[in-house]
């Protein structure tokens, strides 16, 4: 378990979970098994997220919530709900109208766990929930740090490589590597997952495909 901190033991308690969670099963490609990466404390007062308490997408987290409690994941989106109105909802600076688009700024917000702006306060591993609201695109983008998504909803597409979309269902891992290029969509219903960086990464670091924001 990671050196946690003063967190508490609620926040404690729920991260531990959520990566026994993780590291129980592959990911859908490359049968990758993932431990949680080791812990990197953070610098006193780093921090490069948008925070913020009125992000649009908030008006689902009720319905996604209600959603993920009929999967497998019921324990920990119920320890969850507890805390959620604890931990710190943000965006990533670096999205805007122009790269991202207006749908994708309205239709997600990141709830930290582990990370500089969580309870548990590090660099690594970086984890939250991530809540995309109904009919949202999250253009093909990367990044340095490797990347997990435990998906806790249906009705969410992924995108590889710039490649075909495909659908993923509660329960799936999906993983990734360095640099790669990923794209997500959202269907009908609201979309809860917890995502992390195994690595310490800059958020604001984001490439984006030529295409994104068009």
């Amino acid at each position: 378990m990671a050196n946690i901190g003063n967190a508490d033991a609620d926040c404690a308690a729920l991260h531990q979970s959520i990566w026994d969670s993780i590291g129980a099963r592959k990911s859908r490609f490359g049968d990758h098994v993932i431990s949680e990466p080791a812990f990197v404390p953070a610098p006193e007062g780093y921090t490069d997220g948008k925070p913020g308490e009125n992000f649009p997408v908030l008006r689902f987290l009720d319905r996604a919530l209600e959603i993920a409690r009929k999967h497998e994941f019921k324990p920990i989106v119920n320890a969850f709900a507890d805390i959620a109105d604890r931990l710190p909802w943000s965006q990533n600076p670096r999205y805007t109208a122009g790269n991202g688009g207006l749908n994708l700024l309205n239709g997600y917000a990141y709830a930290s766990l582990s990370g500089p702006e969580g309870p548990i306060q590090c660099l690594s591993p970086r984890g939250g929930f991530y809540l995309m609201g109904p009919n949202v695109l999250y253009p093909s983008h990367n990044h340095a740090p490797r990347e997990v998504y435990l998906i806790m909803t249906p009705g969410v597409e992924w995108a590889l490589d710039e490649g075909d979309w495909f659908p993923v269902q509660p329960g799936e891992l999906i993983f990734h590597s360095p640099w790669q290029m990923h794209a997500m969509r959202s269907g009908d219903q609201p979309v809860l997952a917890y995502a992390a960086w195994l690595d310490p990464g800059n958020r604001e670091a984001i490439g984006w495909s030529k295409e994104a924001g068009a």
